[in-house]
């Protein structure tokens, strides 16, 4: 199953960027979208972009039949490869791992600017796109069902944060 989103921002991609590759504004993100243990284990440039590996406990409002599955907290591991593309945009795979939860979530982010090129509208936007699967018999389906409504929420909580936090971030 598949999730996607667009957002656009009044910010320029490099300031964006900070929210997903500097450490402490990482951690800062997270912890104001509700996760607790937000953990940096990995940034590191690479030839073309960069990689951030995190891990960070979230809250889980589960319906019943889900509640052996993931408890009130969920670990996540997420892997993010950032790559450089011609035209001035900016691609991240992204592979998230619910650790102990029998589903498989992978994604990309493709920002690009816009409006350099309309000279209207949003000066930086993002494309998100995240796919959701599980082999479980019975219950993976309301699984895949359940993650993919929790993550049109945090991706929209997410939107929501940085459209508050960017403009004071330009004021530094």
């Amino acid at each position: 199953m598949q999730v996607s989103a667009i957002h656009d921002y009044q910010e320029d991609l490099d300031t964006i960027l900070r929210f997903f590759s500097e450490e402490e504004l990482i951690i800062e993100k997270y912890q104001k979208l509700g996760a607790r243990n937000v953990r940096i284990v990995k940034i590191e440039e690479t030839e073309d972009g960069f990689l951030v590996e995190t891990q960070r406990e979230v809250p889980a409002n589960v319906p019943g039949m889900l509640k052996s599955l993931l408890g009130n907290y969920n670990t996540i591991k997420q892997s993010e490869t950032w790559h450089w593309l011609e035209g001035d945009q900016l691609k991240c795979e992204m592979q998230v791992e619910l650790i102990g939860v029998p589903a498989a979530i992978t994604g990309q982010m493709l920002f690009s600017e816009p409006a350099a090129k309309l000279k209207s509208g949003p000066t930086t936007r993002n494309n998100v796109e995240m796919t959701i699967s599980s082999s479980v018999p019975f219950i993976g389906s309301t699984l895949v069902s359940f993650i993919c409504d929790d993550i049109k929420q945090q991706m929209q909580t997410e939107y929501a944060f940085l459209l508050e936090a960017l403009p004071a971030l330009l004021t530094e």
